[in-house]
């Protein structure tokens, strides 16, 4: 019986567009047409979720910094002499808007380089490793996952 992987390893071609794995997109009801307007979340350091805009739209947490993003030019600007607080001007680079698209059968996204630019220090931004925990696609520079990896199972376990 063919079983299919669970973690997909890719390098990013030259284009910057990665195709996604076809056994992963067809869990992800929402991927429909030939062109969907999503999010990629940054869970943390090297660590993307892929969302739709109804999850991101639904969500609590998320909610707020996608509507910041989609209406930044309905927000008053505040005074020369005051900031937000770091923890929360840097959520809007938690969320980044892309488009997938529908190519040759496939469903493909743009990993651009300004996502590259947020790679941990460490790690090759050009690999990246996929995965499918809780659902949600996840995409991992590769050498993250491999930090992981490194570390014993056990200390992973919930």
């Amino acid at each position: 019986m063919p079983r299919e992987a669970l973690a997909i390893h890719l390098s990013i071609p030259l284009d910057e567009r990665v195709t996604l794995p076809k056994s992963f997109c067809q869990r992800l009801e929402w991927l429909t047409g030939n062109e969907v307007e999503a999010w990629l979340y940054l869970i943390e350091p090297g660590r993307y979720r892929l969302l739709s805009d109804k999850e991101a739209e639904t969500d609590p947490q998320l909610d707020p910094i996608r509507a910041r993003i989609l209406h930044e030019n309905q927000f008053i600007r505040g005074q020369p002499s005051q900031a937000t607080p770091a923890r929360i001007a840097v959520d809007a680079a938690r969320l980044t808007p892309i488009t997938i698209d529908l190519h040759k059968g496939s469903w493909r996204l743009s990993f651009r380089a300004e996502l590259a630019s947020l790679a941990p220090a460490d790690c090759n931004p050009r690999t990246l490793s996929m995965l499918m925990p809780d659902g949600f696609l996840e995409i991992w520079y590769t050498d993250v996952l491999r930090k992981f990896l490194d570390s014993p199972w056990r200390a992973h376990q919930r």
